[in-house]
């Protein structure tokens, strides 16, 4: 990696220190604790993240990398050849063909949606993060999450529809 390139030290939650690649390896060097720390590699930076997120992460690499395996290996046999297959192996055709309960398709297309979630949760505020993950991904109701908060929960629907909105357009959909 450049020794200019750039890299985010979490500092609080939702806010990050930027630093060359450069000072992160000197940093490393000097202080224990950013040896623990853990990094994922986004448009040619590093950006530090949670233990959690870091598995979550390199999970989905390797659930993609199997999805483009499998689609490799359905893409490597024609028509043409799985005939020929049935000519000279007397096999059937359903034989050759793959699981109809797997859309392979389906699958990728969802890996491929899911990390642009991911990058688009990336560009909202904390307290809008905060929002989205209890609702979402914690599944607190409105008026749970409004009490917690101190909130009314008018008020906390305002901003999940104003966040959904912003979703919305960062995502495009």
């Amino acid at each position: 990696m450049d020794d200019n390139a750039k890299c985010f030290i979490k500092i609080n939650k939702g806010y990050y220190e930027e630093i060359t690649y450069k000072e992160l390896k000197e940093r490393r060097r000097k202080d224990n604790t950013y040896k623990n720390k853990k990094f994922i590699y986004i448009h040619k930076m590093l950006m530090e993240v949670s233990q959690e997120e870091y598995i979550d992460y390199f999970q989905e690499i390797e659930r993609n990398r199997y999805a483009e395996k499998i689609l490799k290996s359905l893409s490597d046999i024609s028509i043409e050849q799985q005939k020929r297959v049935n000519e000279d192996d007397d096999m059937k055709t359903k034989d050759v063909v793959a699981d109809p309960n797997c859309n392979v398709e389906f699958e990728v297309t969802r890996k491929i949606e899911v990390e642009k979630l991911k990058q688009a949760l990336l560009e909202l505020t904390e307290d809008e993060y905060k929002i989205i993950k209890a609702l979402f991904y914690d599944d607190k109701s409105l008026r749970n999450y409004a009490d917690k908060v101190g909130k009314h929960y008018t008020t906390i629907q305002y901003h999940r529809d104003k966040i959904l909105e912003k979703l919305r357009e960062i995502l495009k959909f």
